[in-house]
């Protein structure tokens, strides 16, 4: 026999699940364990659905031989179906969204995911299999995943709770019914013990978490006392909420918990309780409500840490100088690093700061040469890695401290500034007005937003789970790994771009070693620039040290130094590559954008860092206009006239033609070069690549009918490679004088062989086109095109203006280009002819027979050989 069953005091997530599992185990009896929450009870007795419901006395437990279990993993919530546990015959089968704890039921099979309700398990698997779902049996299914994530609001819901939420009313999910069952009112005993509850509360804080505790007692047990745990937390605006009840003589405890911080699973594990982080219960025999609160109240100062510290809120490394140093190097440093204040150190350890302030004013006073030291100041205010974030704030506000050390053993191990700490301020605002509203604030920026159920939907399993152990590695060796670049930009626009840059705040090439060790990877290091590059079986990808740079002239290449996570993405060229995703476990999938980049994704902006951006690297402005042509996003004005500026002082001569000629291929490889080119041409750029380049009408010409071409030419053969950049520069080459093209191509540097290519393919184009005019025959167009390389025969195609011309090389390519004769030079061995110049004179003369249509079978061309070389055979 095979049973499914769900928890002690079933509710609608625990019904609907049983119900979704009977369409997966047909021949299975659905039994509950125990009793249900009364609003399950009426809807049985009212339903019109067949819910084919067993007692529990009519199941012979010893006739159990699969036990199904739903919405539940916890031995003591199963009821006497516990007793099949330890026996060897009874297969077990789990679906459940609850997140492990110690203790829980092992399956041999287990479905375990962390959505918001089980029902929502059930319900893609049902999707999946395409098997049919009723109207009412879609209403039961909303009711479940609706009660268990509070309509959607409670912050363990997940986006794949929505989807299934949508299917279900595809289905037929009647939400007025969901509505009545699950949105009611209160009866007067309800109402008299929920005015109980709020009078006897007690408010704590515990480490900045806003803790209540709500008791009561009754004679007779209460069904549906989670219900007012949810009416109680409308009521009180608290971060975690805990009923304890005497019911029964039996202590019951509902723990409601709506930060991340505080997960009520693992509190409530110590009175052998059982559920979720949000959401959990324990029933205590033997003790008194007092027993059970003051257990209670030990167990949360133990196991609630403080929600961030000062290491939670640097900023680190931090920039330091020397004591010994003069103010005119301090001053120096502070504008190479973009910095205004600076730890003084002397013999590594911390000494005290020195701001802009003072420096300049030391400059301005004829001090330049005197020693740091001797202007610093050595009382400011410090804190450890452990001091609570709050404890911070109270000090740089009520002493005025823009900067914070942060100290451990004397030596400085990060900062903190105004800014870190208003972030840090503003992140709780927003967590709490999550808490009180229910609101995810999709329509602006979150900060610190977790991205992991994106993560995993966009991302391929291997590549989630390496990511996974990435954060589990840096973790282990006292690193914060980072998700960053492309990948990130990309999975907020709701793409996955399989591009996967990790940044290590520590050491990148011992994190890539490790991680190797643990993948069986190979690994390439640099350790010059501290960058690793890992190969798997699956993926190749790159690991950086966090690092900043600088630039000691404009448009040079930037000197590198180790540096924080902050910094390494200041770096970066547009705001919408500035976001990185924590990969350390504790914080795994947690948003970091210091600078605008979901705001610029949004309103589909391209937008500098600083005013500095193109004079420090003028191809960014190239990779400006990529980005957004490529992604249909508009320059910012601000952007838009600082290119114009750089352009204006000419910035753009001093830089390099290899890093010129890397931009334009990659503009002309991602985006629609037509309206690239253009848009160089409006910011006057195509005078850096070539003075006298012009976007003419014919150029236009040219470029659309290479698209044309390549397109098609990729349709026919998918497999072969055609680089599409190098096109589209000979499509500008050919607008120019010869002498002209050659200066072009040294500017941009571009490789030898390539610059040759481009150079003969436009001369042969030319040349080959003159020829195919008027009527030609296979023969000739063969011997015409075959010595041309496929970049020049697809150049010569974009630029036939003549139908005709345009088929004789499509010929070629589908055609004439694969026309080989049978025999080989062994059969002509084999036929007694001597190897030397006749050979290649007989097979010419099959290759022009079979081109001409003379010749179609190898039988054909045997005897043709034997007439027309009849001489040369020996024997």
């Amino acid at each position: 026999m095979d049973v499914i069953t769900t928890h002690l005091n079933a509710d609608f997530d625990a019904l609907a699940s049983m119900v979704a599992a009977k369409k997966l185990y047909p021949e299975a009896v659905i039994v509950f364990p125990g009793s249900q929450e009364r609003s399950v009870r009426e809807f049985i007795e009212a339903s019109h659905l067949r819910l084919d419901l067993k007692r529990l006395k009519e199941i012979d437990l010893k006739e159990v031989r699969r036990l199904i279990l739903v919405d539940v993993r916890a031995p003591e919530r199963i009821g006497p179906f516990s007793g099949l546990l330890q026996k060897g015959d009874v297969e077990i089968h789990i679906y459940d969204h609850h997140p492990s704890t110690r203790g829980n039921i092992k399956g041999s099979k287990e479905v375990i995911e962390p959505v918001g309700a089980t029902t929502t398990l059930l319900t893609e698997m049902l999707q999946h299999k395409r098997l049919k779902i009723t109207p009412e049996e879609a209403t039961l299914f909303a009711m479940g995943i609706y009660e268990e994530t509070g309509s959607l609001t409670f912050p363990t819901t997940t986006p794949r709770d929505l989807l299934a939420a949508a299917y279900l009313l595809k289905k037929g999910a009647n939400l007025k019914v969901v509505s009545g069952f699950i949105t009611r009112e209160l009866r007067a005993e309800e109402i008299e013990l929920l005015n109980e509850l709020i009078h006897s509360s007690r408010d704590y804080v515990i480490h900045d978490i806003r803790v209540k505790i709500a008791t009561a007692s009754r004679e007779s047990y209460i069904g549906d006392v989670a219900y007012l745990a949810h009416k109680l937390r409308d009521i009180e605006d608290v971060d975690v909420l805990f009923l304890v009840m005497m019911m029964e003589e039996r202590v019951h405890i509902i723990a409601r918990s709506h930060v991340p911080e505080v997960d009520v699973s693992e509190i409530l594990g110590e009175f052998g309780g059982g559920g979720h982080r949000a959401a959990s219960y324990a029933v205590v025999r033997d003790r008194t409500i007092e027993e059970v609160e003051d257990r209670l109240l030990s167990i949360l100062k133990e196991k609630i840490h403080p929600v961030k510290t000062a290491r939670d809120i640097m900023t680190s490394p931090v920039k330091c100088i020397p004591w010994n140093s003069t103010i005119s190097t301090a001053e120096k440093t502070m504008t190479r690093y973009g910095v205004n204040v600076l730890p003084v150190l002397k013999d590594d350890l911390y000494r005290g700061i020195i701001t802009r302030e003072v420096v300049e004013k030391a400059i301005f006073h004829g001090f330049a040469r005197s020693r740091v030291s001797e202007f610093c100041s050595t009382d400011v205010s410090t804190v450890t890695p452990s001091t609570p974030a709050s404890r911070v704030e109270a000090l740089m506000i009520e002493q005025n401290q823009r900067f914070m050390p942060v100290i451990e053993k004397g030596r400085i191990v990060g900062a903190i500034t105004r800014t870190d700490l208003l972030r840090s301020l503003y992140e709780s605002l927003l967590r709490r007005e999550r808490i009180t509203t229910g609101e995810h604030l999709t329509e602006r920026p979150s900060i610190g937003k977790n991205l992991d159920s994106l993560m995993r939907s966009k991302f391929p399993e291997e590549i989630y789970n390496l990511l996974r152990l990435c954060g589990e590695v840096a973790e282990g060796l006292g690193f914060k790994a980072y998700l960053v670049g492309g990948s990130v930009r990309d999975l907020l626009r709701g793409e996955a771009n399989l591009d996967i840059d990790i940044v290590i705040e520590g050491d990148g090439i011992a994190f890539a070693h490790e991680l190797g060790k643990r993948l069986g990877a190979r690994v390439r290091s640099h350790k010059r620039f501290g960058t690793a590059v890992v190969i798997t079986d699956f993926l190749k990808f790159d690991v950086a040290t966090a690092r900043t740079e600088y630039y000691e002239t404009p448009a040079a290449l930037p000197r590198v130094e180790m540096s924080s996570i902050k910094r390494d993405l200041y770096r970066r060229d547009f705001t919408i590559n500035t976001m990185a995703i924590r990969l350390n476990p504790q914080d795994f999938g947690k948003l970091i954008d210091f600078f605008g980049g979901q705001r610029d994704i949004k309103e589909k902006t391209i937008r500098v860092l600083h005013n500095l951006s193109f004079i420090e690297d003028p191809t960014r402005a190239f990779r400006a206009i990529r980005f957004s042509e490529r992604f249909g996003f508009k320059l910012s004005k601000h952007t838009t006239n600082l290119i114009r500026t750089a352009v204006r002082i000419n910035l753009f001569d001093k830089l390099s033609g290899t890093r010129l000629y890397d931009e334009l291929s990659l503009l002309f490889m991602e985006t629609d070069p037509i309206k690239a080119l253009k848009r160089l041409a409006e910011l006057d750029l195509l005078r850096f690549i070539h003075p006298n380049i012009r976007v003419t009408k014919g150029l236009e010409r040219t470029f659309r009918a290479i698209e044309e071409t390549v397109s098609w030419f990729k349709l026919q053969f998918f497999e072969e490679e055609v680089n599409r950049a190098h096109l589209f520069l000979m499509a500008m080459l050919d607008e120019l004088k010869r002498q002209e093209r050659v200066r072009l191509l040294q500017r941009l540097f571009v490789p030898p062989k390539a610059r040759d290519e481009m150079l003969e393919g436009v001369e042969q184009a030319r040349k080959t086109l003159s020829e195919l005019k008027g009527g030609i025959d296979n023969k000739r167009i063969y011997h015409l095109l075959r010595p041309l390389s496929i970049q020049t025969i697809l150049f010569t195609m974009a630029k036939a203006e003549d139908e005709r011309q345009k088929k004789a090389i499509s010929l070629y390519l589908t055609t004439l280009r694969n026309i080989r004769p049978s025999l080989t030079g062994h059969d002509l061995k084999e036929m007694g002819y001597t190897p030397g110049p006749l050979f290649k004179r007989i097979l010419t003369s099959l290759l022009d027979a079979r081109l001409e249509g003379r010749l179609k079978s190898r039988d054909e061309e045997i005897e043709f050989v034997r007439r027309e070389f009849a001489r040369g055979a020996t024997g």
